[in-house]
């Protein structure tokens, strides 16, 4: 059986929550069909998320690597296409850290872009009358370094892991819990479905 990983973030800038995290935990206690999902929640910190997630995909290299994060003025799902190497944040992180124009990794890849196909996991939300767009730009916060030290980790030591990066709205009336689940819970089973003509698991 294929085996996953679903990671979510800390709460961040004042908040008490973080949807990201709390979608992720839910989630992996459902059991999506043919995966076995475990989760991890990151840390809003530059430094500590990319080691904590270079780590785990080293180590315990899962079949598949979905990423949560939370887009603060968020109207859609956002399946996210690319990871630039590039930190400028407007707000410091939970560290106190508050790159301006930095590189993730000094000489590295300009961007790396997700070993999966964006639009099919977009259109498998769609069906289910869930709103989701394919995103551009993962922003240049702890969740587009996260996503480009797990696209490089990948690439650099040859894995298998398959990985995307999906931002996701605020709890709310627009986006119920139940909703957000659901569409996580889709994107790994569609995942998992279209793994099955590469063998994975």
């Amino acid at each position: 059986m294929a085996r996953a990983l679903l990671t979510g973030f800390e709460p961040f800038g004042g908040s008490e929550i973080n949807s990201s995290w709390e979608i992720a935990v839910r989630v992996g206690q459902l059991s999506p069909k043919g995966v076995v999902v475990e989760t991890m929640q990151l840390p809003v910190s530059f430094k500590c998320a990319g080691e904590a997630i270079r780590k785990t995909l080293r180590e315990n290299q899962p079949n598949v690597l979905v990423m949560l994060g939370q887009r603060g003025k968020g109207t859609s799902i956002d399946i996210e296409r690319i990871a630039v190497n590039l930190m400028d944040s407007v707000n410091p992180d939970n560290d106190g850290c508050q790159p301006q124009e930095q590189a993730i990794t000094a000489d590295g890849e300009a961007a790396y872009f997700s070993n999966l196909p964006v639009k099919v996991l977009r259109d498998a939300l769609l069906q289910k009358s869930i709103l989701a767009r394919v995103s551009n730009s993962a922003g240049l916060y702890v969740c587009n370094s996260t996503y480009y030290n797990a696209l490089e980790e990948i690439q650099k030591h040859q894995l298998s892991t398959k990985a995307v990066f999906v931002h996701l709205p605020k709890i709310g009336a627009d986006f119920p819990l139940a909703m957000l689940m659901e569409a996580v819970k889709t994107i790994i089973e569609t995942v998992i479905t279209i793994g099955k003509d590469e063998q994975i698991g």
